[in-house]
């Protein structure tokens, strides 16, 4: 239910906003909202915030007690309320070829609520997602956000929920304005105040596992790029590889059976195709990754497929890059992967949501998403070309060969000579005891520091 006059001083802010906003910002926001008003509704469940957050911010900053305020009529899960939260965002940027328009707004101003019917807009706009999305937590929750309007009936702020209202044929809340002042609210609105923000979010990284493969089984429909157009076309038998985070471990258990001599980690390896880690055969690997140091030094090349997409956090990416650097020898061979953030752009193109399976995500300034399941976030990463190349320089990875296709990339590096030991230790460290469910971690860190020590400076 939307309350025009409701009081927000009671209001609790939730635990897991996904937005950060700095001071210079959240001042650059309070004066929007006190020269406009308040054009959307916050959204709240009984004395939970559940999205407006930096807006609740703002009008605290300006001392404003009370504000319109959309009531959620029943309870949510908290995966609704984290996409609440993405969209109440999400929905500051249209995507400019709506030509959604409000009819009978001649004689109004402030919020008023209209029937579907008097809505007119591009239902094959771009950011078909975005659409479905907000379609969806409308029919489960009612009319949960607005848009803004002049009064001749151009919508200039929040066009993708005004025709997701028409689709789902619900009232529409609209902040009218005068023609006359559509350019200064189109200044303050189409600003940016604050960014997604998701490295203050709890990390469980074991979850990660989910995003494992079942490459080759299922009549191999889910094959690695990476091994089939770099990998196994480039390497030969006798040379010593090692697979580092490598999901269930088919390839290299194919490649091993036709004798190249390829070992691989995963330190989430799962017993068959449930959820259930298999803690020995992690220490098994381990311990072969040890004698094999001991034994016979740094590798001659190493693979890392897609794990880069499935790390939490930029010091997670960073540990992965200089343990993949520690195993290779220097001059020796790289293989890695992930998905590019080119990806995300294409599904804002388009103009429908054609798959049930796909989902909308919402890109933090380090390019991470984050979904909330099975009562864990889930995170993804996305990188742009430029990125990557970046990456590789930052590691000392030259590049050989290189595959960027718009939604994943693919390269081929040759590792040089400039890892120190306080960079690797500290990786070890890192990624050789990461949680484990129960508390437990992985518990390893000083074994392979021991086999790692007299190989590095």
């Amino acid at each position: 239910m939307l309350h025009l006059n409701y009081d927000i001083t009671g209001l609790r802010g939730a635990e897991y906003n996904p937005r950060f906003i700095g001071d210079d910002d959240l001042s650059r926001l309070a004066e929007s909202v006190a020269e406009l008003g308040l054009v959307k509704p916050l959204i709240v469940r009984g004395d939970l915030l559940v999205a407006g957050h930096q807006r609740t911010k703002a009008l605290r900053r300006l001392g404003i007690t009370r504000a319109a305020v959309y009531t959620l009529p029943c309870e949510t899960t908290v995966y609704d309320e984290v996409r609440f939260n993405q969209l109440h965002n999400g929905t500051d940027f249209d995507s400019g070829d709506e030509r959604c328009r409000v009819s009978g707004l001649a004689d109004k101003n402030g919020f008023i609520q209209v029937p579907a019917d008097q809505i007119t807009g591009n239902m094959r706009a771009k950011m078909a997602y975005v659409r479905k999305n907000i379609a969806d937590l409308v029919i489960k929750y009612g009319p949960w956000g607005g848009c803004v309007a002049t009064q001749s009936g151009e919508v200039i702020h929040c066009a993708q929920y005004a025709l997701a209202a028409k689709m789902t044929r619900t009232p529409l809340t609209v902040f009218v304005i005068s023609d006359a002042e559509k350019e200064k609210y189109q200044r303050y609105l189409n600003k940016s105040y604050g960014v997604f923000e998701y490295s203050h979010l709890e990390k469980t990284t074991y979850i990660q596992t989910y995003a494992q493969l079942m490459r080759l089984r299922n009549g191999g429909s889910l094959k690695s790029q990476l091994y089939e157009g770099l990998i196994i076309p480039t390497i030969v038998k006798a040379p010593r590889g090692i697979d580092f985070g490598s999901g269930q471990g088919d390839y290299a258990r194919m490649l091993r059976s036709k004798g190249y001599n390829l070992h691989d980690v995963e330190l989430f390896r799962r017993k068959g195709a449930g959820n259930t880690l298999d803690r020995a055969a992690t220490n098994k690997m381990i311990d072969t990754l040890v004698d094999d140091l001991k034994m016979r030094g740094r590798y001659d090349y190493v693979v890392c497929d897609s794990v880069l997409n499935s790390v939490d956090s930029v010091e997670a990416e960073r540990a992965v890059l200089t343990v993949l650097k520690g195993l290779c020898k220097a001059g020796g061979s790289i293989f890695f992967s992930g998905r590019s953030r080119g990806e995300l752009e294409a599904v804002l193109k388009q103009t429908q949501a054609a798959s049930a399976k796909s989902r909308l995500y919402f890109v933090d300034h380090n390019g991470f998403t984050a979904l909330y399941r099975k009562g864990h976030w889930f995170y993804q990463k996305f990188h742009s070309n430029d990125e990557v190349k970046q990456l590789c320089r930052e590691h000392g990875f030259n590049i050989k060969r290189s595959v960027f296709n718009g939604k994943s990339w693919y390269l081929h590096v040759i590792n040089d000579d400039s890892l120190s030991w306080d960079q690797l230790e500290k990786a070890v460290l890192f990624e050789f005891e990461l949680p484990l469910p129960g508390g437990a971690t992985v518990g390893r860190s000083a074994d392979v520091l021991a086999a790692f020590r007299p190989l590095i400076k």
